[in-house]
């Protein structure tokens, strides 16, 4: 990929203008996404400098003057910024400003970790979501050095795609609707079936979370109506403190009905074996506690869950992600399938012995012991807006296979890194 330096113009009374480099990640080489040759100047408007508020963590606009004296105290956000490169591609640079003072051994704000968790979201993002970039994630361009003087010392700063808003400044805007929120839980729900959980710390604990979760309006393409009915592309980013997760989840994130939130929380009597979704179906009020209310579920959850379990125990060379289409497809028909581009079809409600039939236009009939693995991006795109992509040669030719030849690979759903001892998923 190209090393070659970029520079930096922040606008405003006093313009000012730096020639950053790529910077040599300690313990991580790459290859990270190339920058084209028409992406090398960026130009940071005075009003796309960014911090999220300590009021609720809604992004705000900040002066530029107050921003560049970030890392002089401790703070508990980082400043990050919108920049246009001279083709008219939007980025997003995060940055640790002052960071020759930050890095320095017994630095008292203790600000040098942000350094560490820039690190480990690069690090994360090669090692995990390279398949999905660009179409679930940020594109990452690497992290990038640039020596300011007496302006912000040494500057350090990630590099990535502009992919739109946050959802946690869109909560309680006209943007907040029932459709976009079905978007954000179906987007999660996409991260764990690839084998993530976002929030390694807290599952998904807070509000705050849900700031990692952009919606890409700003993208020219969707109309308002268009964004408001969740036809908007949704991205997740920021990966510092995400691990990896085998889910084992027993329901779809979609309208679980006022008594959910008794069932599976308070009376701990049913179970949907994944805290961090579980804890994104109640913050995005698909199971709200009372006297909140939602739509009663088109199935209830004690007979979801047991279908689940009934459909596992029919099909146990099915992964988990595999067994969830076709829960979904079978009980919870009228919700968003998770996979738009997917045909989905073969069991339904009363039968859990009927085999699933998945097809896609990239690659026609897909093995459902296989899914999700060895996937391209290509791959990924046709699942999740396959009505709008030409339909592959392989695609149209296939045939129905016959009989799908069963997986002996190990699709165990626990977190790879610890099991629950106090019924934690």
């Amino acid at each position: 990929m190209s090393r070659s330096p970029i520079e930096l113009r922040f606008e405003g009374s006093q313009t000012s203008t730096f020639s950053a480099r790529m910077w040599r990640i300690p313990g991580v080489d790459g290859p990270f996404t190339a920058l084209h040759t028409t992406e090398h100047a960026f130009t940071i408007a005075p009003n796309s400098v960014f911090i999220n508020n300590y009021a609720g963590y809604h992004r705000t606009v900040m002066k530029l003057d107050e921003a560049k004296r970030w890392g002089l105290v401790e703070d508990s956000r980082l400043v990050f910024a919108r920049a246009r490169a001279s083709n008219g591609q939007l980025f997003c640079l995060r940055f640790i400003f002052h960071a020759d003072r930050v890095a320095r051994k017994g630095d008292p704000t203790r600000n040098q970790r942000f350094i560490r968790a820039l690190i480990d979201d690069a690090k994360f993002y090669l090692e995990n979501l390279q398949t999905v970039a660009g179409v679930l994630v940020p594109q990452n361009y690497g992290m990038w050095v640039m020596d300011t003087g007496d302006w912000a010392g040494k500057v350090l700063f990630s590099l990535t795609e502009w992919c739109g808003i946050p959802w946690k400044t869109l909560i309680g805007t006209k943007l907040d609707t029932r459709a976009n929120r079905q978007l954000v839980a179906r987007t999660l729900e996409m991260f764990h079936d690839l084998g993530v959980k976002i929030n390694g710390k807290r599952h998904l604990g807070s509000d705050e979370d849900f700031t990692h979760i952009l919606l890409d309006i700003d993208d020219p393409h969707p109309t308002s109506e268009m964004a408001a009915s969740g036809q908007a592309r949704c991205f997740i980013a920021d990966f510092a403190h995400a691990k990896r997760h085998k889910c084992r989840r027993t329901l779809p994130l979609v309208s679980l009905g006022n008594d959910a939130f008794n069932l599976l929380v308070s009376s701990l009597r049913l179970n949907m074996c994944c805290r961090e979704l579980e804890n994104a179906a109640f913050l995005l009020g698909l199971m709200p506690a009372r006297p909140y209310k939602t739509d009663p579920p088109e199935t209830p959850i004690e007979e979801a869950i047991k279908w689940h379990a009934d459909y596992s125990a029919a099909h146990p060379s099915y992964p988990n992600s595999v067994v969830l289409i076709a829960q979904r497809a079978a009980l919870f028909p009228s919700s968003l399938p998770l996979y738009p581009g997917l045909e989905v079809s073969g069991p339904s409600k009363e039968n859990v012995d009927v085999k699933l039939t998945l097809y896609d236009r990239s690659q026609g009939f897909i093995n459902p012991t296989r899914f999700l693995k060895c996937f391209s991006r290509e791959d990924y795109e046709y699942h999740l807006w396959g009505d709008k992509m030409e339909v592959k040669p392989v695609a149209l030719n296939a045939q129905p296979p016959r009989e799908l030849l069963e997986s002996a690979d190990d699709d165990s759903d626990s977190d790879s890194t610890s099991s629950r001892s106090d019924s934690d998923y």
